[in-house]
């Protein structure tokens, strides 16, 4: 999601890149990056700090903050908090919920069992060839996951 040898500025430009056309407006993108940093709470020393100089975290906040920050109708995330802190995961979750509390879509795949029972409204999983729905729970989808097809619909 991030290029390291690229500035925040850079990484944030790469936004919407297919869609644009004529000149980048650089002075407005490092704007726009500087309200990432700030609104997301990303601890960088600015705009134009590579992204490899910044920690796991901190590259995650900064990447959702990109992404939400045109207020798109659907989020496509991918492991939102692999590897990173309580204190970080925690403030990615947030973001998701506010997120989906303003009306846009999330769609996300993770490892992480507890992440899917507690911010799912729906869960679809996807074992042994077959296409099974949860109630999000972390029973429910447990089951699921290790082939039970009578946890299908169940409630935890």
């Amino acid at each position: 999601a991030l290029i390291p040898g690229f500035t925040l500025t850079e990484n944030l430009a790469l936004r919407n890149a297919g869609e644009r056309r004529g000149l980048l407006d650089w002075r407005e993108l490092r704007e726009a990056t500087i309200g990432v940093i700030r609104d997301f709470d990303v601890r960088a020393a600015g705009p134009d700090a590579l992204a490899r100089t910044l920690s796991g975290g901190n590259q995650q906040r900064f990447v959702l903050g990109r992404e939400l920050s045109d207020n798109p109708a659907l989020l496509v995330l991918e492991n939102p908090t692999h590897g990173l802190d309580v204190k970080a995961a925690a403030a990615v979750h947030q973001r998701m919920r506010a997120a989906r509390n303003a009306g846009i879509g999330i769609v996300f795949y993770s490892t992480d069992l507890d992440e899917l029972a507690d911010l799912s409204d729906r869960v679809v999983v996807v074992s042994a060839g077959g296409i099974a729905f949860a109630t999000p729970g972390r029973n429910a989808i447990g089951r699921l996951l290790l082939g039970d097809a009578s946890a299908e619909h169940a409630v935890d």
